[in-house]
């Protein structure tokens, strides 16, 4: 009777099987492992260009338009699950004669669901709908054997002749700094500068504060949201710098902050010869920053203790640097990179 209801047991019980990406030199795989840690399958796979997220966020979500081709072995028919670095559950699939078949759902760092949608033969069929954090819908999406029937794709009407894949991806990596709050410190002649910053931060999900010299009388104006003078820096996830080292208090010990903002895990960023700023601070001591493009900010930088500098944007550790303004879209994207897309 036992071997009876043993038998009758339903085979999902047995096939979950989990799934990683790993590379091996240039050459990017999905790993597929069954319970007891041992390789069933491999597929080499080819990931779009324009998505510069790491191995283990791509592997969250089957939308991201990576194309896959079976190297060895078979994947299991039944459940695929794919955990983050910490353990927890981002992916569940549904597989059968080694293709999607059946119900996906990802689902974000919290646990809540990210998306969900049906495969029949491994193409979409039926809904795939996208929820926000918040638990609102973001995208609805009517497929029929992997067409696009209708729907919308955050904001934008659906249609056949869109690589959904590739735009959620690229949706993904633009709100990786959704939820974090940015500070952009800066003064009368570098607004424009401060106003770009502000536009592309933004673009990434992130909540943008403009400290200035001049404070903004009305919604028009390109003023600042704050005094400089009236900043809390700590409650702040990066404090970034354009403006000129006098414009800052001479009265405040910024060092100090910059020291112990830095200790608590904050993102120091600067651009041009607000580079000076963080190097007073003494936090570019052995380290590397870009070359500024004033002359006067790359001679005090010289002076600095086994300090490297080079063109361009440099990352070192948690403090980013750029040359110049010219750099402001990779000073950005270099910034948000050092946040877990979720």
């Amino acid at each position: 009777m036992f071997l009876l209801a043993f038998l009758c047991l339903p085979l999902s019980v047995f096939s979950d099987t989990t799934r990683k990406m790993i590379k091996d030199g240039e050459t990017v795989y999905s790993i597929y492992y069954d319970q007891s840690g041992t390789e069933v399958a491999r597929e080499e796979c080819t990931i779009p260009k324009d998505l510069q997220m790491t191995l283990t966020t791509l592997s969250f979500s089957p939308y991201y338009g990576i194309k896959s081709e079976l190297k060895s072995g078979a994947i299991p028919d039944g459940v695929v699950k794919i955990f983050d670095d910490d353990g927890t559950l981002r992916l569940l699939e549904t597989y059968k004669d080694g293709k999607r078949n059946g119900p996906v759902t990802s689902y974000f760092k919290s646990g809540k669901v990210s998306s969900s949608s049906t495969y029949t033969d491994g193409k979409l069929n039926g809904k795939l709908t996208a929820f926000s954090r918040d638990g609102k819908i973001a995208s609805e999406i009517d497929f029929i054997k992997g067409k696009i029937q209708s729907g919308n794709v955050y904001g934008m009407e659906a249609n056949d002749n869109m690589n959904i894949g590739e735009i959620l991806g690229r949706f993904a990596e633009k709100r990786r700094l959704s939820g974090k709050k940015v500070l952009i410190v800066s003064d009368t002649e570098n607004k424009e500068s401060a106003r770009e910053l502000k536009i592309l931060f933004a673009e990434r999900g992130a909540e943008i504060v403009i400290a200035g010299v001049k404070k903004k009388e009305n919604e028009g104006d390109n003023g600042a949201d704050i005094y400089i003078a009236e900043v809390d820096y700590q409650f702040y996830d990066i404090i970034s710098f354009t403006c000129a080292a006098k414009s800052i208090d001479v009265n405040l010990d910024l060092g100090n902050i910059l020291r112990k903002l830095y200790n608590d895990g904050k993102v120091i960023s600067a651009v041009g010869e607000s580079e000076v700023i963080i190097a007073r601070s003494g936090l570019m001591v052995s380290k590397a920053a870009a070359k500024p493009e004033q002359e006067s900010a790359e001679y005090e930088l010289s002076k600095i203790q086994n300090l490297t500098m080079k063109e361009g944007v440099v990352v070192s550790d948690r403090i980013v640097t750029a040359s110049g303004i010219k750099y402001l879209k990779e000073f950005v994207s270099e910034t948000a990179k050092l946040f877990k897309a979720e």
